[in-house]
Order: C-alpha cells, then sequence, then structure tokens
C-alpha cells in the first residue's frame, strides 16, 4: 500500500526520529502515512497519537501551538494533519490550517467539539479535507482520514491531469504565436517607436478614421486613444478644424506622397497652437493608398520668440540708429551685418553697398600694425577692449578716431562677431 505521496512503506508503525533524510527515508519505507497532531490538551493529544497507532498509521509528531506546528510541518512534512480548530493559543487552528495549506499543500482534517458557524465558515476557506467531531469514534477517525488520503490523491492527479492539459494548451497557442510572431513584433515595434518620438504622431485609415496615436499625440489633444480610434476629426475637433484637415487630408489621398502645411491646432489647454503638419501615405498589401501618418511639429513657442526677437532688435536700432556715434558690426572675415546712419555718413557710404559687403574703415598705414593684435586680444574672458588710430576717409581726409571693441563668441570660444562703437577725438 502507498501513502499519499504514492510512496511505498514499512508495516510497522513508529514515531519519526532522526535526521530530515533519515526520516524521508523511513516514510518512504511506511505502509500508511505520517499523521501530524495539532492538539493543544495534552490528554487528548496522546488518545489521539494511540488511537492513530492502533489503527496502524505513523504519528510524525505533536503540537501545541500554531506556531509549534509550522515549525515542526516544515521540517516533518507530514501527509496529513489533525488540527484542533479551537487552539487557545495566538494562532488558532484556522489560521494555522491556511498557513500549512498556502506553504505546504498538506492536507488537513479538523477536530472539534462543536460547531461554530462563523468558525466553521472560516474553516472552509482553507479547504480541509474533513472534519472530527469529539468525542470522537475510532472508526469515524478511520473513515475521516481514509476518505481525506483518497480526496488528496484525487485533487492530485486532477491537478496532474490539469497540468497536461495546460500544458498541451500552452504548446498550441506557442505554435500560434509562432505563426503571428513577426507580424506582432512588428506592431509593437512600431508603437514603441512612435512612443518615444517626443511629437505628436497619429495615423488615420483611408477613410480619415484615427487608428491610433502616440503618447505625445494623446497629451497634447487632451483625448484619450481609446476615444479617438475609429472617429473622424469632425467627431473630435471643431468644425473649423475638422474641415481644414479634411480638405488637406483628401488632397494628400488623392495624390500620394508627402503634405506639409502650417496651420492653427487646438491644445489640450483649450489654447490655439501654431503647429506644422508633416503627413505621408502608407500602402496596403495590395499597394493601395491604405491611409497616411502625420507628424506634428509646435512652432507656437518659436514663432513668439521670432516676434519677440524682431521687437528686440527694432528697438535696438532705433536707439542706435539716434546715436551720434560710429556704430557697426561685421563678422570675422569682415563682412559689414550692420551700420547706423551716424557711420554711413561718416563715412560717405550707403547702406545698400554696405550691409553684406566686405568693409571696414581705412586704416592709416601707420596705425594699421596696431589693430590686428588689439583684435587678437579679445577673448572670453575679456571680450572688449579700446583703441585709438587714424582712418583716412574716401576724400583723403585723416581723423582720429577713438573705438570701444567688443568681440561675441560661439560656444566653441571662437569669434562669431565684432561689434565697433567710435567717435572722433583729437
Amino acid at each position: 500500500m502507498t501513502d499519499l505521496s504514492g510512496r511505498n512503506a514499512i508495516n510497522k508503525p513508529e514515531l519519526l526520529s532522526g535526521q530530515p533524510e533519515e526520516r524521508l527515508h523511513k516514510r518512504c519505507m511506511m505502509e500508511k502515512p505520517a499523521i501530524f497532531i495539532v492538539e493543544d490538551e495534552a490528554i487528548v493529544a496522546d488518545d489521539i497519537k494511540e488511537t492513530l497507532i492502533s489503527l496502524g498509521y505513523t504519528v510524525a509528531g505533536t503540537a501545541k501551538s500554531g506556531e509549534i506546528a509550522l515549525e515542526k510541518v516544515k521540517e516533518l512534512r507530514p501527509d496529513l494533519v489533525l488540527m484542533d480548530i479551537h487552539l487557545a493559543t495566538q494562532m488558532d487552528g484556522v489560521e494555522t490550517a491556511g498557513k500549512i495549506h498556502e506553504l505546504y499543500d498538506i492536507p488537513v482534517i479538523y477536530l472539534t467539539a462543536y460547531s461554530d458557524k462563523a468558525l466553521l465558515d472560516r474553516a472552509k476557506v482553507t479547504e480541509p479535507y474533513g472534519y472530527v467531531i469529539k468525542p470522537y469514534d475510532e472508526r469515524e477517525l478511520q473513515s475521516v482520514i481514509e476518505m481525506a488520503r483518497y480526496k488528496y490523491a484525487m485533487d492530485k492527479k486532477l491537478k496532474e491531469n490539469e497540468d497536461r492539459l495546460r500544458k498541451l494548451n500552452d504548446e498550441l497557442e506557442a505554435r500560434v504565436t509562432a505563426r503571428t510572431a513577426s507580424l506582432r513584433q512588428q506592431l509593437q515595434f512600431l508603437q514603441q517607436l512612435i512612443d518615444t518620438i517626443p511629437a505628436p504622431v497619429y495615423y488615420k485609415n483611408s477613410k480619415g478614421e484615427y487608428l491610433g496615436c502616440n503618447n505625445a499625440f494623446e497629451a497634447y489633444t487632451g483625448i484619450p486613444k481609446r476615444e479617438m480610434a475609429g472617429k473622424t476629426d469632425a467627431a473630435l475637433f471643431s468644425s473649423d478644424m475638422a474641415v481644414l484637415s479634411d480638405e488637406k487630408d483628401s488632397q494628400l489621398m488623392s495624390r500620394r506622397g508627402i503634405q506639409v502645411y502650417q496651420a492653427k491646432f487646438p491644445h489640450a489647454d483649450h489654447n490655439p497652437r501654431d503647429v506644422i503638419f508633416k503627413k505621408a501615405t502608407f500602402n496596403d498589401t495590395d499597394g493601395g493608398i491604405a491611409g497616411f501618418i502625420g507628424v506634428m511639429i509646435d512652432i507656437t513657442d518659436r514663432i513668439h520668440a521670432e516676434e519677440a526677437l524682431r521687437e528686440s532688435e527694432q528697438r535696438f536700432e532705433a536707439i542706435v540708429e539716434d546715436q551720434t556715434e560710429l556704430v557697426y558690426r561685421s563678422s570675422p572675415d569682415r563682412t559689414c551685418v550692420f551700420a547706423n546712419t551716424a557711420f554711413l555718413r561718416f563715412f560717405n557710404r550707403k547702406e545698400k553697398d554696405t550691409i553684406g559687403y566686405l568693409f571696414t574703415p581705412s586704416v592709416h598705414p601707420d596705425d594699421a600694425k596696431r589693430v590686428h593684435p588689439h583684435l587678437a586680444a579679445l577673448s572670453p574672458e575679456n571680450p572688449a577692449a579700446s583703441i585709438i588710430y587714424r582712418v583716412i576717409l574716401p576724400d583723403g581726409a585723416v581723423r582720429n578716431l577713438h573705438w570701444n571693441t567688443r568681440a561675441f563668441f560661439d560656444g566653441n570660444g571662437q569669434v562669431r562677431e565684432y561689434q565697433f562703437v567710435g567717435h572722433e577725438t583729437a
């Protein structure tokens, strides 16, 4: 005869002793299962132990509390546990049985002297394999134990069958997965790719219905992806936006290729934003146009920055134009990029013949050798300096000028531009 684990055992009933390896070997040689008793009344525990031995079972050990029972069950790993449901310890029998079931999957039979509905309802959750009412009858105890053994063996058999069916199902799913892995991988890659793009990206079918988008587009519009799928712009945005989108989408779908245009777009913060749309069609398996993918580039901040820069430049130029000092700016190759009216008048130049052309004031030959070292000495740490030298005007007159020079550097420390502010001096 075999125990619940299917192991052969010897006929002689005895208490397990020795090292865990020895206990395991002895249990494998026993015919009857090893039963562990959890009972807080010593007299009752001894009586149960004697009864089990007389019935031919092996008593693996006993414990008076749930805490001790968990330690011993972990060490001894019995085949079945008889559990007093009313343990007068911190852990009652129900809690202890639940832990044993959860940690070790060992069948538990409850021992109880009376039926408490609330307690029995708790006990059901631990999935016990039977109940024995005190005072118990030997034959009843043996019947409950054998029924528990049979039920546990059937449950184990059922679990094995379920595992086999699950394995078969997993194999079938694996075959299906293998056949569709390439397509799924491509779709996942596409979604992951567009989700990593910081710019809003969306794609539509040939009817102008949204097929999907990336996280940036969802955040930009404030519309969840699930609400967007299968809908057109008419159902999601204002009528003006929908009319423009429909017109542009129709043009793209009729021509195939790439489309770029600028428009106002409603942001999630309810403020219109300046956006550049870049769209490109994609084909179906037959080579026809299946839809298009679009990318939105928000240029609102850039436009505002450009407007602010233009206003700043206009203010600067107005201030400079009102100056009586000579002001001009040039690149390192001596191309003049700006000259105020006072400068142009002093050197008898016209703006159209000066701005954008190579030009610097004609330096007197005796002073020319000092100009280059003056410019070369400017650095990011010391970008400004002054110098006085003579210049020769177009009519041949010689004038003495005092210049305040400033160099503007790029991130690499290279001169990007020079600015000269001068006035005539004695």
